[in-house]
Order: structure tokens, then sequence, then C-alpha cells
């Protein structure tokens, strides 16, 4: 039994400007290629003012922030007050400053769990969010939705120099954060080659769907349950500094 130690673990992600977290870690090396960014909506207030919803349920931070924003700057915060309020994870119920619920099980699958049946409900998401949750939570309730911002593929910059490093092996890991970002990255990294055969050998999933996305491509990631990018790293960490057999 031999230690397998890297002195410096390189990870890729390609997550928005807008989501990038800067996770310092002695000995971990984070690049960040934004393929995709996002873009706010405006959505309609008045079509939720004195509904009497039984659950508002927040699928990422970013929806929250800017439902949070849009009913401060329009003096509705009483759309939160009284409600069953629920977070898909700890950093958006922080966000929301509220005592949110979050479901065991981070997930869309998780949030279905907690409704129930013949709910009045209103989810804010992403316009791109899981086709599953919104398919689900019609069967159980009455179901209205506020898309708050919608992800778009950045595909009129110059990646080669990315694809380049990866087919080099530079990196020893990727973190996917969504299915959304997968999809754009087997996209981009087209133009160049075969963004399958570039991959590390390490391929960090976050969430079953970006998981199930990502094996529908013949590839085997580790999956998060839990949506933190934190945690993700620390798993990369670990993975590394293991303890395997030669």
């Amino acid at each position: 039994m031999v230690r397998w130690l890297i002195c410096l673990i390189r990870i890729i992600t390609f997550r928005p400007e807008e989501k990038f977290e800067n996770i310092n870690i002695k000995d971990i090396e984070i690049t960040n290629i934004s393929i995709t960014k996002i873009v706010k909506l405006k959505f309609d207030l008045n079509s939720i003012i004195n509904k009497n919803f039984d659950y508002i349920i927040f699928t990422s931070t970013l929806g929250a922030k800017y439902f949070m924003e849009e009913i401060k700057k329009q003096n509705h915060e009483e759309i939160l007050k009284n409600k069953n309020i629920i977070a898909i994870g700890k950093k958006t119920a922080e966000y929301l400053n509220n005592d949110c619920i979050i479901p065991e099980n981070q997930s869309s699958k998780g949030i279905i769990k907690l409704i129930e049946k013949n709910s009045n409900i209103l989810l804010i998401r992403s316009k791109n969010g899981n086709p599953y949750l919104v398919k689900k939570l019609r069967e159980i309730g009455n179901l209205q939705i506020i898309n708050a911002y919608k992800s778009v593929i950045i595909d009129d910059k110059d990646y080669e120099y990315i694809y380049i490093k990866m087919k080099n092996n530079y990196f020893n890991a990727v973190i996917f954060t969504s299915s959304f970002i997968f999809r754009s990255y087997v996209k981009v990294f087209s133009k160049y080659g075969n963004p399958l055969e570039i991959l590390p050998n390490l391929i960090i999933a976050i969430g079953e769907r970006t998981g199930n996305t990502i094996k529908r491509f013949g590839i085997k990631p580790i999956i998060m349950e839990e949506p933190d990018i934190k945690l993700s790293v620390i798993k990369v960490i670990q993975y590394y500094n293991s303890e395997i057999l030669f």
C-alpha cells in the first residue's frame, strides 16, 4: 500500500462568472473557464401578489438573489411572509436569510418529497432549470413559475488553448456543476476535436441530473449529492490523497 500524493492538484471548472467562487486551499489550483453566462430576466410580481402559496421554492442562489432584489425594489417583501420557503441547498438558504426548509437530499427529488398533494406552489428558477421538477410539481399541485434568469452559451471566444492544456493532461480533475454546462462544454470544445477524449481521469458531477447527463456520453463521474463546489474540491483532494494499491 502506497500513498498517492500530488503536490499540486489542478482543477478546471466551467462556471459562469456570476457563479464562480474563489476557493483558497493550499496546493490547489482552480482554473475557471466561463463558457456560459447568466442573463437576468424581467418578471412580473403582480401575478403573485396576494396569492396564497403553500410553498415557495428556490432552486439556486442566483434565483434567490434576483427575486429578493426585485421584491425589495418594489416593496413587496410580504410575498415571503408566513410561507413555507424551500431552498435547495444551504447556500441558497443563507442568502435568503429566512427560516428555510432544506431537503435532506438536496436535489429536485428531495424537494418533491417535501410537497403535500394539492398545494399551491411558486417555483423561482432558471429558465434552463430541471424539467423533471416542473413536471412532478404540476402532478402534485398548482404550480406557478418565475424564471428569474437564464444561461446562454458563450461560443464567440477562442478556447483552443484550454483544449490543448486538457489534451496534454494539465488538469487532474474537472467539476461540472450542471447538465447545461456539460452540454455546453461538449458543444464549444467540439470545434477543436473530441471533447470527451481530453477529460481528466477524475470527473466530478454536482447533482444526480448532471451525473446522469454525463453518463449518457459513456463517462462515469463521481456524483456529489450536495450542491456545493467547495465540497467537490475537497472530494478531489481526498481522491488524490487516498491510499491505492499498485
